[in-house]
Parts: C-alpha cells; sequence; structure tokens
C-alpha cells in the first residue's frame, strides 16, 4: 500500500505529447540503422547478413537489460529513467556521425542505442501506468507506441531528402539534435513521481512476489515471436522494395506511408481498448495473424506486391504493440516497469534473433524465402499470445482479490 504521507499527482493527458517524443527519439537509432542500410553499407562495406547483425545488437542490448531496467524505473521514475535513457541516445547518434568508420563500431554503438531505448520504453510505460487516468490508458499507449512508427515515418523522409543528397551521416546528426530537444522537453514538462520516494521501492518489492511471472514469461515468448516477423518490416521493408525494382527515393516515400497507416490504427483500435475492460489479447492475436498471412504478398517481389501488401502489413503486422502492453499493464498494474520488463525481453529478442533470420535468408536464399519464414513466425506468435492470454486471466483468477486492491489504489488522483 502507499504510505498516507505520499501524495499522487492527478491523472491527466497532458505529458503524452512529451513522452511520444521521448519514445521516437530513443527509437529513432534502430531505424536509421535500418532505412539507411544500403547507404552505410556501400560506405562501410559489409553484406546483408551483417546488416542484419547491426540491427539485431540494438534489440539484443535492449534484451539483457529489460527485466533490470524494469525495476530501476519503478524505484526512481519515469523522469529520471527517460533523461538517463535520451542522454544516452543524443551520444550514440553523435557517436554514428561523427565516428563510425567500420563494422565493429556499428555493432557496438547500435547496442548502446538499444539499451537506452529499453530504458526510454520502460519510461513510458511507467509513466502511462502511474499519471493517465485508467479510462485513457488505451489511447497512451497507442500514443507511445505509435511513435515508434513515428520514428520510421521520419526515417523514411529523411532517407530521399538528406540522406540520398547530404550523406547518411547528416541524418544521424538531426537524430541527436531531436533527441536534445526531447530531453529537454522531458526535464521541463515531466514531473517527478512521488511513487519513486524510497518508500515505493519497498512496495514495488512486496507487489513483485506476487506477479503471475508465468503467464508474464510465456507472454515475452510470444512477443518475441510477434515481434521477430514484425521487425522485417522495419529493417528490411525499404531493402525489399527496392530489390523488387523500385527506386530508393520511392521505397521510402513507401515506408513512410505505411508507418503512417501503422499509426493510424494504433490510435483507433487505443480509443477501442478504452471502451473495453479486461485485457484484448484475442484481439492482438488476429492482427499478428493478419498481418503474418500479408507478409506471404511480399513473396512475389514484384514493386505492385509490395504496394498492395503495405496498408495490411504495416496496419494489422504492425499495429498491436500498443494494445499488447496495455493488457499486461492491466494484469500487473503495481509494478508496471517490471512486467513490461520481462514482456519487454521478448520484444527485443525477437528484434534480434528477426533480423538476422531474415537477413541471412535473403542473401543466402531469396527475399521471397525470407518473407515466408516472417509470415510462419507470425502464425506461431498469435498461437503464443492466444496460450499466454489463457495464462494471465488463470493468473488473475488465482489474484483478483489482490488486484482488485491494487487497481484501487491506483485510482487515487485519476
Amino acid at each position: 500500500m502507499i504510505p498516507a504521507q505520499v501524495e499522487l499527482p492527478e491523472r491527466s493527458l497532458r505529458g503524452l505529447p512529451v513522452i511520444a517524443a521521448a519514445i521516437v527519439a530513443a527509437i529513432l537509432p534502430a531505424f536509421f540503422l535500418g532505412s539507411l542500410s544500403v547507404e552505410i553499407r556501400a560506405e562501410v562495406g559489409y553484406g546483408e547478413s551483417a546488416a542484419g547483425l547491426v540491427f539485431a545488437a540494438f534489440f539484443a542490448a535492449s534484451a539483457v537489460v529489460s527485466s533490470r531496467m524494469g525495476r530501476w524505473v519503478d524505484r526512481v521514475g519515469p523522469k529520471i529513467g527517460l533523461s538517463t535513457a535520451l542522454a544516452g541516445t543524443c551520444l550514440v547518434n553523435l557517436a554514428i556521425a561523427l565516428g563510425a568508420r567500420n563494422l565493429a563500431a556499428l555493432i557496438a554503438l547500435s547496442a548502446i542505442a538499444g539499451i537506452a531505448n529499453a530504458t526510454a520504453q520502460l519510461g513510458a510505460n511507467v509513466y502511462i501506468a502511474r499519471n493517465l487516468p485508467i479510462h485513457r490508458q488505451g489511447i497512451g499507449f497507442a500514443v507511445k507506441q505509435s511513435a515508434m512508427p513515428g520514428a520510421a515515418l521520419i526515417a523514411g523522409i529523411l532517407l530521399p531528402s538528406v540522406a540520398l543528397t547530404l550523406g547518411w551521416r547528416w541524418v544521424f546528426a538531426i537524430g541527436s539534435a531531436l533527441g536534445i530537444a526531447a530531453l529537454i522537453a522531458v526535464r521541463v514538462r515531466v514531473e517527478p513521481d512521488p511513487q519513486s520516494a524510497p518508500n515505493r521501492a519497498h512496495t514495488v518489492q512486496r507487489d513483485t512476489q506476487r506477479a503471475p511471472i508465468g503467464a508474464l514469461v510465456m507472454m515475452a515468448v510470444a512477443a518475441a515471436f510477434s515481434t521477430a516477423a514484425a521487425i522485417t518490416l522495419g529493417g528490411f521493408f525499404v531493402e525489399s522494395t527496392i530489390n523488387s525494382g523500385v527506386s530508393p527515393a520511392t521505397a521510402g516515400y513507401a515506408f513512410a506511408l505505411g508507418s503512417l497507416i501503422s499509426i493510424l490504427v494504433r490510435l483507433l483500435v487505443g480509443g477501442y481498448a478504452d471502451r473495453q475492460p479486461g485485457n484484448l489479447l484475442g484481439v492482438v492475436a488476429v492482427m499478428i495473424l493478419i498481418g503474418s498471412c500479408t507478409s506471404l504478398i511480399f513473396v512475389a517481389q514484384t514493386p505492385t506486391a509490395h504496394f498492395i501488401g503495405l496498408p495490411l502489413a504495416f496496419g494489422a503486422g504492425w499495429a498491436w504493440p500498443g494494445l499488447f502492453n496495455l493488457s499486461v499493464i492491466r494484469a500487473s498494474p503495481a509494478f508496471p516497469g517490471r512486467a513490461t520488463g520481462i514482456t519487454q525481453t521478448g520484444v527485443y529478442v525477437g528484434g534480434a534473433v528477426g533480423p538476422v533470420l531474415f537477413g541471412f535468408t535473403a542473401e543466402h536464399w531469396s527475399y521471397s524465402a525470407a518473407w515466408v519464414l516472417a509470415a510462419v513466425m507470425g502464425v506461431c506468435a498469435a498461437a503464443a499470445v492466444t496460450l499466454g492470454q489463457r495464462l494471465l486471466v488463470s493468473s488473475a483468477s488465482r489474484n483478483g482479490n489482490n488486484l482488485e486492491a491494487v487497481d484501487r489504489t491506483h485510482e487515487v488522483g485519476s
């Protein structure tokens, strides 16, 4: 129970735009490394499999630190977590812009960016769980998760407008400037979290003992499969489209359009979620399944196939994370950082393994074979989400009284 002397802030949506900006800045290095892969490889000199390693390093590092960082952010609060993450992101972008001259340096800097991203994601999750009204957390997670395709949208726009004119290093310099702006906004606009006081640490420790660990681990497995399938869009859609005969500039704009579609769908689904109680993992499973089936359209490796499949792939296969995180938070409201730290580990494992498998398959067989692999991973993900949902429901039934008490506690100040 939160001690009486700790006064919870009034819950509102005021800080949500700043949180979204912070997530955009933190995830930008990953999308820059993916969308600018052709240009970076041409200068630094490595193949498609190595490109997958660079992209995977970002998510592998995130996976290693996610669970521990979840506990840390629960303790120190979202303001400190987000500020630390954005400072790291700014330095990494600047280092890539000025000094990344070989593959090893790119892999190392990508890993550091991944650690910063994991911290920012968890900081945003904790902020939404503690600072947004209960009945608006669906749209809150929709906005937060829309920041990621928002970053992809920025990457897609900067590809033809900056990378192909001034050079790809200038894109990372712009990313560093955006990170500084987001850091200043967090420091100015995000209030310190009363629940990060020392007495909150004891509450988190007691609540974590009641966490549905088995169910959360299964959800992490589901997240790994679903992310491995979806991340191919962020990392390889541009290259696959170019491989089908489309110019790099057109491929970049197509990627930006797909990102915009994903944002719109996430917001619509988030608004729907706020009107529905409980977890909505069944909807998540359907979205992932639609996205995986759509990957089969890209097997044709023609410009027409890529443009036809684009709205469904980005609108369903890349639009589920907000609903997923909301369902996890609803099942674990007292420890949002710890709970999403566990499930985000699966997201990052999938993000690390997916690009390597996809890149290896594309380089040694074909992009068509790689898209078949993505479809298979999506089907496995939908099945795993369904199983994870059953485990969460079973765990909630066993601990219903505790969760209801936590919900009442967290509604104070809303």
